[in-house]
């Protein structure tokens, strides 16, 4: 695992990001929540995003984020979160949030538009820590059966069963298939 302490500049980009989504009512809120909890769900997501990008320039792992800090205009962002230079693999990074939290889901609906090579897990605690416990394939989560914990399916893995996030690293930065 790798705990990441996050910049305040990267807590006020975040905070920009979900602010445009507020303002100019990007999104939609398919998990029936407050649009006070969608709005955090947006932060928490762009906040895990963002550490996980400053990690990897931290440990010269090439990537491709252009458009991380531009607000998809329609119901959701299509594509992944950043895709890896050397192997061309697209990453998207899932963000556990609440104390009660194991596991990372990604909504069925988001999962059957379209399988992303590889998801990382976090788990957000505060604004200034973030967890990073590892990865899982797109192939090896289509073989995880949907299920829904109260907000619709969703495919799923316990954090601490995920490949570990230092793996991920070093083959990516070798330029290898993760």
């Amino acid at each position: 695992m790798i705990t990441y302490i996050s910049l305040p500049v990267e807590i006020s980009q975040a905070k920009n990001f979900m602010e445009i989504y507020r303002d100019r009512g990007y999104g939609k809120n398919v998990l029936g929540v407050t649009d006070d909890e969608f709005l955090r769900f947006i932060f928490i997501g762009k906040l895990c995003e963002i550490a996980f990008t400053s990690i990897l320039r931290e440990r010269s792992v090439l990537f491709a984020a252009d458009d991380q800090l531009i607000p998809a205009a329609g119901a959701h962002r299509i594509g992944a979160d950043l895709v890896l230079t050397k192997s061309n693999q697209g990453v998207d990074v899932k963000a556990a949030h609440a104390a009660y939290h194991t596991r990372i889901l990604v909504r069925e609906d988001q999962f059957q538009a379209h399988v992303h090579d590889l998801y990382v897990g976090a788990k957000y605690v505060t604004d200034q820590r973030i967890d990073f416990f590892g990865y899982i394939t797109g192939s090896e989560l289509s073989e995880v059966a949907p299920r829904d914990f109260g907000k619709g399916l969703a495919r799923y893995f316990q954090l601490d069963l995920l490949k570990p996030i230092e793996k991920f690293i070093e083959l990516a930065r070798a330029g290898k298939v993760v």
